[in-house]
């Protein structure tokens, strides 16, 4: 029994075919581009902004955005946020539109040893052209040694009249923090000029417990102006099983709640997988709620989904999105999920039912299903983006920084999404008609590659040389995601000894100050 909860737990936490027309390339170039979102004006769906960690020479790694207003036919040049420090790193963005068409952004901004930085807000008034300066939202020492500055999540209650809208951001302690750890909640009432003292979202009887590393809680905004949100909780005392709990603010910050989803799933799984849920609101009911998360109930991991329309008392049974089949060993992991505007709920997630192969270490493509608001079941399922991407040891390197996140308005689904088939990992943009089942063709429109950095001679026998400005360190990684040699670099061209690698395809990541450089290494003895 304990083995099957364990394997339980571990689920909660590792937190219509088209006729394909090809993606779009948002960042383009030939560095990591990561961890894109996707944010649609509610007033004018045309109106789209992507925000991403991005390269700027000279610089560490930044958010930078783009908008288009003409439903992506074309695409403004990145703005920058720029950093508190120029000794800092910003990640982890996410964005929101306020009833006045302000554009607000989340992220971190910090530095590792010493410790330091915290969740930071921006606000463009002019769709995301341009940014204002950033306001701290949490500090990294607000909770201790817990850094509660990990994976920010911005939601806003957008209200009309003199009232300004609310502003939510959960957050949760930074990756490398033991538990016992718990979900954080702040609010702004003044457009993020100032934030409320922070509070844990679990309470008494619902507490996340003891074991769980990442308690994320994924936030939801209802019609009616409520926020809510769904974390993950294991107390054994309480429960044998996992579950997600339901949490929804009251005016004054307290909380109420219900259980969400208990699991039972047991099996075989992959602790690889990106396993964090989405939860949503359908906009023309302000009970109707669903929760779109990865479980493993038929031996490997699948999308599910359940849903409430009473406002959390009671759920639906879950129903599995992904419809290849049950038990053939293929992950499925990285889903996002929303309503629209007429409470068709679409969901995606990255898709490995044409993998050669089992586990999180294969090539994968992005795939969705919408479950029409008159529906009871989810569509077949569809492909969105053109091309398979192949699984790149990087992943493992950088933590990850695979990510995606879907819109749909007026019937056409949008979705941003980070993969490999570069070679690189970049952002890429699909838009597709749910009518017709056509995916709109769309341009690159930026292209930053870093400062030239070269990698000599490639293939390599014994050694190689690394060549290029404000370069501080070398990794590289084997085909398993193990960083197998590394080397601090003080010079603009240094020798490094690959002798003692078998031989094989690597990847080098070369670090400098303007950023990482991924480049393949091909080994011969």
């Amino acid at each position: 029994m304990k083995s099957y909860i364990l394997l339980a737990f571990l689920v909660v936490a590792a937190c219509f075919r088209a006729h394909a027309q090809p993606n779009e390339d948002l960042s383009g170039g030939t560095v990591w581009e990561s961890e894109p979102y996707l944010a649609t004006d509610p007033a004018n769906p045309q109106h789209m902004v992507v925000a991403w960690m991005g390269n700027v020479p000279l610089s560490r790694l930044c958010i930078k955005t783009i908008t288009t207003f003409n439903g992506g036919l074309s695409w403004t040049s990145p703005a920058i946020i720029p950093h508190v420090s120029p000794t800092y790193t910003s990640a982890d963005v996410s964005m929101a539109f306020d009833h006045s068409g302000n554009l607000y952004a989340t992220y971190i901004d910090s530095r590792q040893s010493p410790d330091s930085g915290a969740v930071y807000i921006a606000r463009s008034t002019d769709g995301g052209l341009t940014w204002g300066p950033p306001a701290m939202v949490i500090s990294g020492f607000a909770d201790g040694t817990k850094f509660p500055m990990d994976r920010p999540w911005l939601s806003i209650s957008r209200t009309t009249g003199p009232v300004p809208d609310t502003l939510y951001v959960t957050t949760k302690p930074a990756p490398w923090v033991a538990p016992p750890n718990r979900p954080y909640f702040v609010r702004s009432f003044d457009g993020g000029a100032t934030w409320s003292a922070w509070r844990y979202i679990d309470s008494a009887g619902y507490l996340v417990g003891s074991v769980i590393q990442a308690p994320m809680a994924a936030p939801a905004i209802d019609s009616s102006g409520r926020f809510h949100c769904i974390y993950p909780t294991y107390v054994p005392s309480v429960s044998v099983y996992p579950r997600y709990i339901m949490a929804t603010a009251g005016p004054s910050a307290s909380f109420s709640y219900n259980t969400a989803l208990t699991v039972v799933g047991g099996g075989a799984i992959d602790t690889l997988a990106k396993a964090g849920g989405r939860f949503t609101c359908d906009p023309t009911n302000n009970r109707h709620f669903a929760f779109a998360h990865v479980e493993n109930q038929y031996g490997d991991l699948d999308i599910f989904s359940l849903e409430t329309s009473d406002g959390g008392a009671t759920w639906s049974p879950v129903q599995r999105v992904n419809d290849d089949p049950a038990g053939n060993g293929k992950m499925q992991d990285m889903v996002w999920a929303g309503y629209d505007e007429h409470g068709n709920l679409v969901a995606a997630w990255r898709d490995r039912r044409n993998a050669p192969g089992s586990g999180y270490q294969q090539p994968s493509e992005i795939w969705g299903a919408i479950k029409w608001h008159d529906s009871a079941a989810f569509s077949a399922n569809f492909r969105i983006s053109d091309t398979a991407a192949p699984y790149d040891s990087a992943y493992l390197s950088i933590n990850g920084n695979d990510f995606m996140n879907v819109a749909m308005a007026q019937d056409t689904l949008s979705a941003v999404w980070g993969d490999v088939r570069t070679g690189v990992l970049n952002i890429w943009f699909a838009r597709r008609d749910m009518h017709t089942g056509l995916t709109t063709i769309l341009r690159n429109i930026v292209s930053e590659p870093l400062p030239g950095v070269n990698l000599y001679p490639n293939p390599a026998n014994h050694s190689v040389t690394i060549t290029g400005p404000g370069m501080s360190r070398i990794s590289i990684i084997d085909p398993s995601g193990n960083t197998v040699l590394e080397k601090i670099l003080v010079s603009d061209s240094q020798q490094l000894d690959v002798s003692v690698l078998p031989p094989g395809i690597y990847t080098a990541l070369v670090h400098t100050r303007s950023g990482t450089q991924s480049i393949k290494v091909t080994i011969r003895h």
